[in-house]
């Protein structure tokens, strides 16, 4: 515990009076510096008695780089507290506020960049009602979160298969011909047929891509992990998309092959979390993931393109429905 500049004047000022009273006899001085030192002493005793403040906090949900997220800290105690959340390198945002507690503590953080970040402690610096004295003291209050990699649109499933998956049978083994309706592509419309008749006929196709599976494999060199995560998030997003199982095998470990909204989420936590590295596995890739000081390059059967060519736009496809 220390005084504040304030606190420093406070006392500066009761010296000063009790000084040129006793050398002048200016009672008058005197009788300023008895309420001056009265009201320290009562700031001192306000302070000490408060203790150190409890915090709890809420931990915000996972998201991606770019997005923001709400923190909420509560805080037990009395006195005034200006309070400080630490934030970890990757994540932003004014984490300082002045608050008479008890009090609820609001902020917005900003994900910066993918991985496990820390959000805390919290520094506490608790102030008397006038701000005369000052006990600084850090509350072991922390929690973490997760940013999982950037993910960006490769265009729709079609496009998605077309670019990095191509088949060298046809996309789907033809079934039968139905009647059109609205909404079928009319690529698949059967015009011969549908010339004879007065209707539009069109190939139904039975899909066999369910039954398909894909390994991603990602590699990168130092300092080069994020754009290799993102990359490849990408890949195994647009290929989930798509209905095939994803295999995913990065420097920080492997995720056997599967569907659904609760693999999406294990394909998105290894990828927050991994560093650069090999794999071991890149030859038995049917689609590798490279980040380099040249750039970040997909490569399906032979055919190496570059990550920019794969892509369609920045815009995050999964923005707002993965954050649990």
């Amino acid at each position: 515990m220390r005084p504040t500049r304030r606190g420093v004047g406070v006392l500066l000022v009761a010296a000063a009076a009790v000084a040129v009273a006793s050398r002048f006899g200016q009672q008058a001085l005197g009788a300023v510096a008895g309420p001056l030192l009265v009201g320290f002493v009562v700031a001192v005793g306000q302070v000490y008695f408060a203790g150190t403040p409890t915090v709890e906090r809420s931990a915000p949900r996972r998201g991606f780089p770019g997005e923001h997220r709400t923190v909420e800290l509560t805080v037990e105690g009395s006195g005034v507290a200006r309070l400080t959340d630490r934030l970890s390198e990757g994540l932003g945002g004014d984490s300082t506020a002045r608050r008479s507690l008890p009090a609820t503590v609001r902020y917005d953080v900003s994900y910066d960049r993918r991985g496990e970040h820390r959000l805390g402690p919290v520094d506490v610096a608790l102030t008397d009602a006038l701000g005369l004295v000052v006990s600084k003291t850090t509350v072991d209050a922390t929690g973490d979160v997760l940013v999982y990699p950037s993910v960006y649109r490769v265009g729709g499933p079609d496009t998605f298969v077309q670019t990095l998956v191509p088949e060298t049978e046809d996309r789907q083994a033809f079934d039968r011909l139905r009647e059109y309706v609205p909404g079928d592509s009319l690529r698949d419309v059967h015009w011969k047929s549908s010339a004879k008749r007065d209707d539009l006929l069109v190939k139904e196709f039975a899909d066999q891509r369910s039954d398909r599976g894909l390994l991603v494999v990602a590699e990168a060199d130092d300092g080069h992990d994020d754009e290799m995560a993102a990359a490849a998030a990408t890949v195994a997003m647009g290929a989930l998309e798509t209905g095939l199982a994803v295999e995913l095998t990065v420097p920080g470990g492997t995720v056997g092959s599967g569907y659904g909204d609760t693999h999406r989420t294990r394909l998105l936590e290894l990828l927050a979390r991994t560093p650069a590295g090999e794999t071991g596995r890149a030859d038995d890739a049917d689609v590798l993931v490279t980040a380099d000081e040249g750039g970040v390059t997909v490569t399906v059967e032979g055919h190496r393109q570059t990550f920019e060519d794969v892509t369609t736009s920045r815009d995050n496809p999964l923005a707002g429905e993965v954050g649990a």
